[in-house]
């Protein structure tokens, strides 16, 4: 009798620890954004992890050192080995729409037990006549959003079909369109005032300023010293060396200031070999 309950208790105790070890480390949140949807998974700990990516994810991010091979109908992120994993991407081949009615459909890749968390957009509410499948262990809401979640999770795959409000939707429409017309307002006031400045400058500057100068007087010092060199250069024109010499720049600043003149057709940067000659384009 003492051997069979040693037994027992040797039996619970290593069932015990094979649930501890096994127990899921892993979490998997999605947040919707209107198309988009940021997938973030974490790992306590990680070893030989291969986990699939959608052929359409962008903005992977990813804290441990990872193979990415691809596939024609995904992609794969191998990982040897890591401890408080995470990798960060977005996608938008979770998401159908049929008229108003939107169904997420995330597939589980990972063969092991895990947390998932799936945060709704903002005034969006699960269908009535719609699926979630399978049934959250918890329905709860932040205040703006409905969050689902699933304890333990390890099914096939994950459906849930949702829909906007349409009151709110169209105070958000309203919103939006008040903040273009007022952004419209601001430019077109904006451009008369620009008019205005440029008339008064160009009534000063009718007599005594020539165009060049008037240029000039919106050039930051960098830019002005770059031209000045010009100027008073035969033709206009120096060797992009010459021109570091007299300025005094370091090369990454001249190449930045003279990269930042020629886009506003100010100069011309002519290559020359393995050099180049900076040209004055302005009178």
């Amino acid at each position: 009798m003492k051997k069979i309950l040693v037994f027992m208790v040797f039996m619970l105790f290593f069932i015990f620890l094979v649930k501890t070890i096994s127990a899921t480390n892993a979490e998997t949140d999605y947040y919707i954004y209107e198309k988009n949807i940021l997938v973030r998974h974490y790992f306590d700990s990680a070893s030989e992890l291969e986990l699939r990516l959608p052929k359409d994810f962008t903005v992977l991010e990813i804290n441990s050192e990872y193979k990415l091979e691809e596939s024609s109908k995904y992609y794969l992120i191998k990982i040897n080995s890591a401890n408080n994993l995470s990798i960060k991407y977005i996608t938008q081949s979770m998401i159908s729409k049929s008229k108003n009615r939107y169904s997420f459909v995330s597939r589980n890749y990972l063969n092991k037990m895990q947390n998932v968390r799936l945060v709704l957009p903002e005034s969006a509410v699960i269908l009535e006549d719609g699926l979630v499948f399978p049934e959250p262990d918890l329905i709860s809401s932040d205040g703006r959003s409905i969050i689902l979640t699933w304890n333990d999770y390890n099914e096939k795959q994950i459906i849930v079909d949702y829909e906007f409000l349409k009151d709110k939707k169209f105070i958000q429409y309203s919103i939006i369109l008040i903040i273009i017309i007022i952004f419209a307002l601001y430019l077109i006031l904006q451009r008369k005032i620009f008019k205005r400045k440029i008339k008064k400058l160009k009534g000063k500057n009718k007599k005594t300023n020539t165009k060049s100068e008037a240029i000039e007087e919106h050039l930051i010092e960098s830019e002005k010293a770059i031209i000045s060199e010009l100027k008073k250069s035969e033709k206009n024109q120096l060797w992009q060396k010459h021109l570091q010499t007299k300025t005094g720049f370091s090369k990454a600043k001249l190449s930045r200031v003279v990269r930042n003149l020629e886009s506003r057709n100010l100069i011309q940067k002519i290559p020359m070999g393995n050099t180049n000659k900076i040209k004055l384009k302005i009178k």
